[in-house]
């Protein structure tokens, strides 16, 4: 296991380390993403993730490369696209009502959640806020079953022995049991988009 400080892998902004995590991505065949705080990034609408993006330069106060990394973040997403890859996505219920930017920008990024189900690639669960407490979990991504990353506020967390793999990856089963997907995940979605759009 190791730390990765963002002051050391984002001297000159945040645009280096967009590029590292699509290498990244590109390199893995399965990606689960446990994301409780805020859309996930492959899911991001651009003005969902200028928002996000402009509050982590600014509270980390690092070099302002907004568009440079929004256009990166971006990009990464294409991937979602490429024949070869799985993603299996769960968030929490409240990230759907959490306003990031505005309610506009958040009736954007809930109505493109909607259309991203359609991919047959991905899965999408969401993990209601009525749901038991059955594991501590902060942010997380499995790649394959040879790493997990963990952001926290100061950096990335990487884990790459066994036994810390198999303990995020039993997480993420615990989680996705707890999870509702297709129909009933639109449902939350649709819930959450009419809350915005009488916010």
């Amino acid at each position: 296991m190791r730390y990765n400080s963002w002051y050391d892998t984002c001297p000159t902004g945040l645009g280096p380390l967009q590029q590292s995590i699509l290498a990244e991505e590109a390199r893995t065949r399965l990606i689960r993403d446990w994301q409780p705080g805020a859309i996930i990034g492959l899911l991001q609408t651009q003005r969902y993730a200028r928002a996000i993006l402009h509050a982590c330069i600014t509270v980390l106060d690092i070099p302002n490369d907004l568009d440079t990394v929004v256009a990166a973040r971006m990009r990464r997403q294409q991937i979602l696209d490429r024949d070869g890859h799985e993603f299996r996505f769960l968030i929490g219920e409240w990230v759907l009502y959490r306003t990031v930017g505005t309610h506009a920008i958040m009736g954007e990024q809930l109505a493109h959640l909607l259309d991203a189900m359609g991919n047959p690639r991905l899965s999408l669960g969401i993990v209601p806020m009525d749901a038991e407490f059955r594991a501590p979990a902060a942010q997380f991504v499995i790649h394959d079953n040879s790493e997990v990353s963990s952001e926290a506020v100061g950096g990335e967390i990487i884990i790459d022995d066994p036994e810390g793999i198999a303990l995020h990856a039993n997480t993420f089963q615990i989680l996705s049991g707890q999870a509702v997907f297709d129909n009933d995940a639109r449902q939350l979605i649709t819930k959450a988009l009419q809350a915005h759009h009488t916010g």
